[in-house]
């Protein structure tokens, strides 16, 4: 096995999702090439992966910059196909556990061999997985299960990883240590989801990071989904951080701005705990082992729950996180226990 590609076009939470199985195919082939394509979203969860050895991007056409043309984003996906058709691939991993025929074109394109991924109907894979075919119930584990189409020997399923440079790290923590007058314990609070059940009140929000503030020792840092962070109309929640820095007014609380997931990912690393919803920004802190409260509305927490790291679970039966108490949110905060205030 010399060379094997991994195909994933879904966004930031499904990425991290498939970093155990690019740990496995390099464990399991220490001399093999991995290349990667994916979607221009999800680019910055794999950068600096020491287990991927080429990385294509292509950019979807929703995602388009307001100066790009549709024939243009398509012509660079061209430009990127046939760079991948200079490489004869001995496998080609569709890395999305359920079917996707997209991901299959992609494949097409790139003139791949091999190819292993979820059972399509009326269409032939080298090696189609049905539902029984996936182990365990969580999305790491189904992707991971396509490694034992290349081998009868699985390792165990690693932890989800992401990698920061030391320049990423560093700058970090300059602009934490630039947003508060003293150094303290810092704990990281993300505001924003694209499920409005999983969009906790902004008036929770304050009432939670007030109760934070009751140690003295405590730094709170404010994340949120800028503008045009999945297409060029998102609106983002700039305006829900300024409602939220009005009500609690504290120079120990600090917006954290980010135009990349590389700051996002940056900042959270200077957490000691965060609290956030389902979505990528639970799965970046989990790629990084935080401990984390999270928000999930209908989300089946059993197969999307943070990979890694220590976690507390916020769900109702309603699906709805705004009837989730303050008090609640912070009993579960102390359960990871963190070196907060007494209640």
């Amino acid at each position: 096995m010399k060379n094997i590609l991994v195909i994933r076009r879904d966004n930031i939470g499904d990425m991290v999702c498939t970093t155990p199985l690019l740990e496995g195919l390099k464990r399991t082939f220490p001399d093999a090439k991995i290349t990667l394509l994916v979607n221009k979203i999800a680019q910055d969860v794999v950068s600096n992966n020491p287990h991927v050895d080429r990385l294509y991007v292509y950019k979807k056409a929703k995602h388009r910059g307001k100066n790009e043309t549709t024939l243009g984003v398509y012509w660079q996906r061209v430009k990127i196909m046939l760079a991948l058709r200079k490489t004869r691939f001995d496998a080609t991993i569709l890395a999305n556990p359920v079917p996707c025929k997209y991901s299959l074109r992609l494949a097409k394109m790139a003139g791949a061999h091999n190819i292993i991924g979820a059972a399509l109907p009326d269409v032939q894979l080298d090696h189609p997985f049905s539902k029984s075919d996936f182990q365990g119930s969580h999305q790491v584990e189904h992707t991971f299960s396509y490694l034992s189409a290349l081998t009868d020997n699985l390792p165990d399923v690693p932890s989800v990883n992401l990698y920061l440079a030391d320049a990423e790290r560093e700058a970090a923590k300059a602009r934490v240590a630039q947003s508060f007058a003293s150094a303290g314990r810092v704990y990281g609070v993300h505001i924003s989801s694209r499920s409005p059940k999983r969009r906790w009140p902004i008036a929770s929000y304050a009432a939670f990071i007030n109760k934070l503030l009751e140690d003295e020792q405590a730094r709170v840092l404010v994340f949120w989904s800028p503008q045009g962070t999945l297409d060029p109309h998102d609106k983002g929640d700039a305006a829900r951080a300024d409602e939220l820095m009005a009500l609690v007014n504290s120079p120990r609380v600090a917006r954290y701005p980010t135009a990349s997931v590389r700051e996002v990912i940056a900042g959270f690393d200077c957490c000691e705990q965060i609290l956030c919803s389902d979505g990528g920004q639970m799965h970046l802190a989990a790629g990084l082992h935080k401990k984390q409260v999270v928000f999930f509305g209908d989300t089946d927490a059993s197969q999307w729950h943070p990979w890694s790291g220590e976690y507390q679970i916020m769900q109702t039966d309603s699906g709805e996180c705004s009837d989730i108490a303050p008090e609640t949110v912070w009993q579960a905060w102390q359960k990871l226990n963190v070196r907060t205030a007494v209640a």
